[in-house]
């Protein structure tokens, strides 16, 4: 065998280590974007789940939240301070998903979830009002995103909403 067979031969070998390399990179990327959208989604529901743990342990505190969702103006005054401070994590916990979503760290179909939740409170009267108050402490393309929305037909229901139903019902 002659100096440029071996020659030949080594760039052939040196070509399929590196097209082997690249395909191991290619499998590591999308094993670290799967792991990078688990870990989103798991803080996420983890940070929703903190969210709601006040709503759940305070009646009262659920209340002022539904009556804030319908009407801001009937959130009794002593509560303002309290629901007030519920909004606005509450939207920063959503802001945080829209940002999630716009980094591709969300998947879209879990996005699609969220933006269903999101608007669906977002377009309710109270939350409008409290909206007004606040606005300006989201960012300017989370404020775009809700304000260029328009209400889902199929919008989620308050629990204030349902037990209004059950009423009209009975």
């Amino acid at each position: 065998m002659n100096w440029e067979a071996l020659g030949a031969i080594s760039e052939l070998l040196g070509a399929t280590g590196v097209i082997a390399s690249l395909i191991y990179v290619g499998m590591q990327v999308r094993q670290n974007t799967r792991s990078m959208r688990a870990a989103t989604y798991d803080s996420l529901v983890r940070s929703n789940g903190e969210w709601l743990a006040p709503l759940i342990q305070d009646a009262a505190l659920a209340t002022s939240f539904e009556v804030a969702v319908s009407n801001w103006a009937e959130v009794e005054e002593d509560q303002r301070p309290r629901v007030m401070f519920l909004l606005t994590q509450l939207f920063r916990h959503w802001e945080n998903a829209f940002f999630q979503q716009q980094q591709g760290t969300l998947a879209p179909s879990l996005w699609l979830t969220w933006q269903e939740i999101i608007l669906s409170y977002f377009h309710q009267p109270g939350i409008q009002e409290w909206w007004q108050l606040r606005r300006t402490v989201y960012t300017t393309e989370f404020r775009e995103f809700l304000e260029a929305s328009s209400p889902l037909a199929s919008g989620i229901r308050t629990t204030r909403q349902m037990k209004d139903d059950d009423s009209n019902e009975g």
